[in-house]
Parts: C-alpha cells; sequence; structure tokens
C-alpha cells in the first residue's frame, strides 16, 4: 500500500481525492498545525520522518480576489503558500523515491486576444504579471519552481473551475453556486462572451489515480473536453435542474471591464485542451453538458 502525502486535503479538490482513495492508500492528510508550508525546516522534517512514496499537492491560496489585494508582496500569504510553500516540498524529496504532482490551474494562462484558450498542455505559460491575477501568476511559479528542482522527474495537473457534489464548506462558483443563487432570487447577469471550461473532480482524481499507478510524469490538463460561456453554462444548469428556460440574463465581460474602469486580469478567451492527457492517460473526459447533467442530477441543492 502506497503512502500518499496530500496537501490540501480538506479542500475542495483534495478532500474529494481522500474520499475515493481512502482505503486504496495509506493517505497523510496533516492539517497545517502538523505541517505548515512556509516553515521550511518544518517541512523537511515532516518528509524525512514520513518518507512519502507520492505527494499530491492541492494545498493553495485560492481566494483570487484577496490575493489580487497581495500583488508584488512576496511576503504575503499568497506568495508565501503558493510559491515558496511548493519549492519547500519540491527541495526536500528525491524525486527518485517520491513521485510529486502538483495541482495547478488555467490561470497561468492570460486568457488575452493575443493568446488565447483553450490551451494544449504543452502551451507556455504567461511569463509577464501584468496579464495574470496574482493568483495566477504565483500558481504559474509555483510551476516553474516545481520543475527547476525536479526537471522532468514531476507531474503537474491543472485544473479549471472545479465542480463536485457533496461538499458543504464551499459551492463551486460555476455550476451549484449559480443554481443557489437562482434559487434565492440573487443570480445576476452572466457573460455571454468569456470562454471558460470545467472541471469534473471526479475526473480530474481518476487522472491523479492513472498517474500514480503508472507513475506518469508530465504536465495534464483535467477539463471538459469542451469549452461554453458563464451565460450558457448558467442557462443549461437551471434548465435541466429547474425545468426553467429564458430565464438568465446576459451581460458582457468587455462591458464589464470598461465598466470598472480598471485592469481586470481574468482570462477572457480561456478553457483548457485535454487531447494530451486523455492519449497519455488512457481515459476520455466528459463534456460540459455531460458534467452538469452529472452533477445535477446527483445534489440536493
Amino acid at each position: 500500500m502506497k503512502k500518499i502525502l496530500v496537501t490540501g486535503s480538506s479542500g475542495m479538490v483534495g478532500s474529494k481525492f481522500v474520499e475515493i482513495f481512502k482505503d486504496r492508500y495509506r493517505l497523510l492528510t496533516p492539517g497545517i498545525n502538523k505541517l505548515d508550508l512556509t516553515e521550511k525546516d518544518a517541512v523537511s522534517k515532516y518528509i524525512i520522518n514520513n518518507k512519502p512514496d507520492v505527494i499530491v499537492h492541492f494545498a493553495a491560496y485560492t481566494d483570487v480576489s484577496e490575493a489580487e489585494k497581495q500583488r508584488g508582496d512576496r511576503f504575503s500569504l499568497c506568495w508565501q503558500v503558493n510559491v515558496e510553500g511548493t519549492r519547500n516540498l519540491a527541495n526536500v524529496i528525491d524525486p527518485e523515491q517520491t513521485h510529486f504532482i502538483h495541482i495547478s490551474t488555467d490561470m497561468v494562462f492570460s486568457g488575452r486576444k493575443d493568446d488565447t484558450g483553450p490551451y494544449e498542455e504543452a502551451h507556455e505559460p504567461e511569463n509577464d504579471p501584468e496579464k495574470l491575477t496574482w493568483y495566477g501568476y504565483t500558481k504559474k511559479c509555483a510551476e516553474n519552481a516545481v520543475k527547476a528542482v525536479l526537471g522532468d522527474k514531476c507531474s503537474i495537473l491543472r485544473l479549471i473551475y472545479p465542480v463536485r457534489t457533496g461538499y458543504k464548506k464551499k459551492l463551486d462558483p460555476q455550476v451549484l453556486g449559480r443554481l443557489k443563487m437562482y434559487d434565492e432570487g440573487k443570480l445576476y447577469p452572466l457573460f455571454h462572451d468569456q470562454y471558460i471550461s470545467i472541471t469534473d473532480v471526479d475526473e480530474a482524481c481518476e487522472a491523479i489515480l492513472r498517474m500514480i499507478e503508472g507513475n506518469v510524469f508530465g504536465t495534464f490538463h483535467a477539463s471538459s473536453r469542451d469549452i461554453s460561456t458563464p451565460y450558457e453554462l448558467g442557462s443549461y444548469i437551471i434548465e435541466k435542474a429547474r425545468g426553467k428556460k429564458n430565464v438568465v440574463e446576459r451581460s458582457s465581460f468587455d462591458e464589464y471591464v470598461r465598466s470598472v474602469g480598471s485592469k481586470v486580469r481574468w482570462p477572457k478567451y480561456g478553457g483548457l485542451k485535454v487531447r494530451q492527457t486523455e492519449k497519455t492517460l488512457g481515459m476520455k473526459f466528459s463534456t460540459w453538458k455531460q458534467i452538469i447533467d452529472k452533477i445535477t442530477g446527483q445534489s440536493t441543492v
């Protein structure tokens, strides 16, 4: 039974990984009181004492709005957790003994008109922090840190808008969160001109399983096989779950950017491609409609 260190094991994706594989592997799921990733000596001591066969690194500072307030501050919590915490883990392991799987994000790409998605696995992340959210830039730097230390003896899995049922701490913003807002009469108009995809958390966990069992290294994406818009997603969700058509109002990403009068770094032309991941891992991802059909069918929201 392999010993796997799961950082961020209480988060939306990490907790699902633990739920699915708790009987298959010996899982180490320390809280911050037992493993503070920003403390280099504590990380080193924990890894030396526990000697995990695999590290699945879900832990991250993911509040995009709060991260923007920390822009440029490398002593801030976002930078320290996402970059230095990741570097601390990578620095202490022997890649011949421990398979490091780093969970990343679509936000390492700008989604701008001059570099549009959906992005293939081999597409180079954006280097200019002014073209990314600060969260996205820190995750890009974390990817760089992992590769700088471990070379090609590591795995990176990028996710985009993860969705799942059964996570009580937080509803995902694109599916169940939208449905809850509609039920409460709080659903605002949704962008019809922003392009995204979504990740079925179960399928992301299946991809990680295949990396672990096959000892497969490289950069991978877990995402719907196709892209959509928030407006199209929201309309389909409410029709499937509540039987209501034509109740979602449209808004424009471009008009929003003009109205707020500030630089918005959220990707407009986003999404992830999964063709190479499917080929390498021998699996097939669902379309966004298939994911929503599954999620709304399982949900009690």
